[in-house]
């Protein structure tokens, strides 16, 4: 008896699921789908199939600088760590001090995540952290610097990004202030302490398949959506300052280690039909790279231009891109704004449109800081993701700042926009043609272009230019990124 009884109720469910399988669905107002069960007065509710996105959206965030000696009130002298005696000399902001020698406080990181929390978080599809979050060295004489200040600050900023992207990929890389000595770091032999400690730091974000690789050399691969992958180089091992490494010509070098380690994630995408996103903390320039490592770097970028979809770098705080089309270009070594500002008119002008023949241009995008050398500024990034032929297609950019001028004298901050590509440049995707075609834009001599110069000049400092050094350095007296 008791197994008839359990016929019955499992016929009576299946139909019922049968029943609901049939039934005219109705969409409420709420969006849920409303079934009515045939011969019945009961109806079940399920949530609506969500719709497919349109478009794929990441953040690209770097150079934070938190310095967690940053006093509201202290004088710049004192590189905002003492709070200044006489309220009539030059005093730190309550958010930071644009223009200024000083590093951030670590609310402005604070407020900067849960400004994008609240709007952007939940349109989010991986975050691409470029590195420099540590403090520069620029309060020698009182406040030296110590490995214990460069980790302590890098776990610090890694449990606030872990707070905020709980369930979003994460793509960091370190940057020249995360490693100690300043600029310094070697292979596993010499600083396989250094890369443990990172690989501890980030091991929720490193793929466990990559982990043997990150301890290394800091570099890694992971996928972010279905064939699109994003790679995070250690770009210190091609930095022209970082003496501890050899030039990428050795093979025992890491830096050529993962030059090839590079092309062969590029060669197995490229059977696969997938595509990439290069990303790093210095940007690939003769100024800053190793003569055999920029010509390397770039032959590989020339080569897989059909995998590389995007490369995105940090570093000098300004808003720009660099590209390059095989030729050698040489870049004076001055920190002044307006001699680099210069010297990319004239890698503008140079360039040729011969997109067949090789080697293909490359174009490297620059983003600005977190830290207020300008104005706090980051970027949202449209991609493709509903076209499989055009998969992981920058679409444009969004890019955010904050006024520090105004809300050092509120309780919190809020960001605005800036300019997006589409409206500022007119520039229909990211691709390389459209870099080019806004580079040759830039330099015809015609008053309406030379409009356009101005405002990417603008965009490149924010509108606060204070000083006149850009470079990320602070083994000397120069305004560092």
């Amino acid at each position: 008896m008791q197994a008839i009884s359990v016929l019955a109720y499992f016929f009576s469910l299946v139909f019922i699921i049968y029943s609901w399988r049939i039934a005219k669905p109705h969409l409420t107002q709420d969006g849920f789908v409303l079934y009515q069960i045939p011969r019945s007065s009961w109806t079940i509710a399920f949530p609506q199939q969500a719709k497919k996105k349109q478009y794929g959206y990441f953040l690209h965030i770097t150079d934070m600088h938190i310095d967690e000696q940053y006093k509201e009130n202290a004088t710049i002298k004192s590189a905002c760590h003492k709070v200044a005696r006489k309220m009539t000399q030059s005093t730190a902001g309550k958010w930071g001090s644009p223009g200024q020698k000083c590093d951030a406080p670590f609310q402005l990181a604070e407020q900067t995540l849960d400004w994008i929390s609240k709007e952007w978080l939940d349109k989010l599809d991986f975050v691409i952290w470029t590195g420099d979050n540590a403090k520069h060295n620029w309060d020698k004489k009182n406040n030296k610097r110590k490995r214990k200040d460069v980790y302590g600050l890098n776990q610090r900023m890694t449990d606030l990004m872990l707070d905020t992207f709980k369930n979003i990929p994460v793509i960091p890389s370190f940057g020249n202030n995360d490693v100690f000595p300043h600029n310094q770091i070697g292979g596993p032999d010499k600083d396989g302490d250094l890369l443990d400690f990172y690989g501890t730091l980030w091991n929720h974000w490193i793929p466990r398949s990559q982990r043997s690789t990150f301890r290394q050399g800091g570099y890694f691969m992971i996928q972010v959506t279905p064939n699109m992958y994003v790679i995070s180089l250690n770009t210190m091992y091609f930095y022209n300052k970082n003496k501890a490494v050899q030039n990428c010509n050795r093979a025992s070098s890491p830096a050529h280690i993962q030059l090839k380690w590079l092309e062969r994630q590029l060669s197995m995408a490229r059977m696969k039909n997938a595509k990439i996103y290069v990303t790093g903390h210095v940007p690939p320039s003769p100024r800053d790279y190793r003569n055999s490592c920029l010509s390397q770097f770039m032959r590989i970028a020339s080569d897989y231009t059909d995998v590389i979809l995007g490369h995105f770098f940090a570093h000098l705080n300004m808003d720009h891109f660099l590209i390059f089309d095989g030729k050698r270009q040489e870049v004076s070594t001055q920190r002044d704004i307006s001699a680099y500002a210069d010297w990319l008119y004239s890698m503008y002008q140079s360039i040729d449109i011969n997109f067949i023949s090789p080697p293909p241009l490359v174009v490297i995008q620059v983003a600005p800081s977190i830290l207020p050398v300008y104005y706090p500024t980051f970027r949202i990034y449209q991609y493709e993701v509903n076209q499989t032929d055009r998969l992981g297609h920058l679409l444009g950019y969004a890019q955010y700042y904050s006024n520090l001028t105004k809300w050092n004298s509120h309780d919190h901050l809020e960001y605005e926009l800036e300019y997006t590509t589409q409206d500022a440049y007119h520039m229909p995707d990211l691709s390389v043609a459209s870099y080019y075609n806004l580079a040759k834009a830039m330099v015809t001599n015609d008053s309406q272009q030379n409009e356009l110069w101005s405002l990417y000049r603008e965009h490149m400092v924010i509108k606060t230019i204070n000083f006149t050094d850009y470079d990320d350095d602070d083994d000397d007296d120069s305004i560092v990124h």
